[in-house]
C-alpha cells in the first residue's frame, strides 16, 4: 500500500466515524459535513487526520457482529458427562462440536467430533502397534470416559461485540468450525458457527442497495440525480460521476466494506486532481 493509499485510508474512517453517528442517530449530517471539511483541509495542506473520530455513543460502528448472528439457545456439557451422552448430544442435535462449562458457566474447552473418534482410532491403531507408542494427548483423549478428559482445553473463545470478521479470522487461524461466545465475566452467552458468519451474504439486496445510496449521498454527499446503485445478488454496482477522485476511491471502498457486499464493480467518474496519481480503485471479487 502506498503512502498515498494510507493517507486515504486515515480519511476514510474518519469520515466514517462520523457518518455511522448520523446514521445511528448519534450525529447529523452536519457532523459529517464538518468531517467533510477536515477532510477537504487535509488534502490541501498535507496535513494528517486523526487515525479515528469520537466514537458514537451508542458505541456501535454499524458493522454486524457476533452477537447479531450467534445460537443463544446452546447445547453443552459438564466434566463429568459421560462419553456416550456426548456422542448422543452430537448426534441429535446435528453438531461438530460441544462447549464443557464449569460450575459458574464459563467454557472450560470444547468436545469435538474429533476428540470422540480418538477412541475409534485406538481399536484400529491396537491392532498394529501397542496403545503407549502413541502420542500422551491422543491416548488420553482414547482412554477418557468423560467430556474432562475428552475437551479441547483452553477453549478458542470470541466476544459477542467482535465483528463478523474477526470471528471468520479466527476460525481459520485455529482450524475451528464453531466458537463459544462469552460476555466479560468469562460465561457462556451463545455459540457461533461457520454457517452462522455466512447468514450476512444473505442479506436483501434493497438493504444493502439502501446502505451503499447512503454512503454516497449521506457521506460523500453526492448528488442523487448523478448517481445510481444497483444492487443483485449482493454485487453492487456504482455508476454516476463525484466530486473528485478521491470520493471515487472512498465510495469504492466503503461500499466494499458493508456487511453483505460480495463485490464491488464501479462506473464512477470524476476529474482528475492534480495531486491523484492514477485511475480509481477496483475492488476484484
Amino acid at each position: 500500500m502506498t503512502r498515498r493509499d494510507e493517507h486515504l485510508d486515515v480519511l476514510v474512517r474518519h469520515l466514517g466515524a462520523a457518518y455511522y453517528q448520523a446514521v445511528q442517530g448519534d450525529g447529523s449530517a452536519a457532523d459529517v459535513a464538518t468531517a467533510l471539511e477536515k477532510v477537504a483541509e487535509a488534502e490541501r495542506d498535507g496535513a494528517p487526520v486523526p487515525a479515528s473520530a469520537p466514537a458514537a455513543a451508542s458505541g456501535r460502528t454499524g458493522r454486524w457482529q457476533v452477537k447479531d448472528v450467534m445460537t443463544t439457545n446452546v447445547v453443552s456439557v459438564t466434566r463429568r458427562t459421560s462419553y456416550r451422552q456426548v456422542a448422543r448430544l452430537l448426534h441429535e442435535h446435528h453438531l461438530s462440536a460441544v462447549p464443557v462449562l464449569t460450575s459458574e458457566g464459563g467454557v472450560a474447552g470444547v468436545v469435538s467430533e474429533a476428540d470422540l473418534l480418538r477412541k475409534q482410532e485406538l481399536h484400529e491403531d491396537a491392532e498394529h502397534e501397542p496403545v503407549w507408542l502413541l502420542r500422551p494427548g491422543d491416548r488420553g483423549k482414547a482412554e477418557a470416559q468423560t467430556a474432562e478428559g475428552l475437551m479441547t482445553s483452553p477453549a478458542v473463545t470470541i466476544g459477542p461485540d467482535a465483528v463478523l470478521g474477526t470471528a471468520a479470522r479466527l476460525m481459520s487461524a485455529r482450524h475451528v468450525k464453531r466458537l463459544p461466545v462469552v460476555g466479560e465475566d468469562g460465561k457462556l452467552v451463545g455459540i457461533v458457527s461457520r454457517t452462522d458468519l455466512l447468514r450476512v451474504f444473505l442479506r436483501p439486496d434493497a438493504d444493502i442497495e439502501s446502505e451503499a445510496r447512503a454512503v454516497l449521498t449521506d457521506l460523500l454527499l453526492a448528488d442523487p440525480e448523478k448517481v445510481h446503485v444497483s444492487v443483485h445478488s449482493g454485487l453492487v454496482t456504482l455508476t454516476g460521476r463525484l466530486a473528485s477522485e478521491e470520493q471515487v476511491a472512498a465510495a469504492i471502498r466503503l461500499t466494499a466494506a458493508i456487511d453483505g457486499v460480495v463485490r464491488v464493480i464501479s462506473n464512477l467518474h470524476a476529474p482528475r486532481s492534480e495531486n491523484w496519481p492514477g485511475a480509481g480503485y477496483h475492488i476484484p471479487a
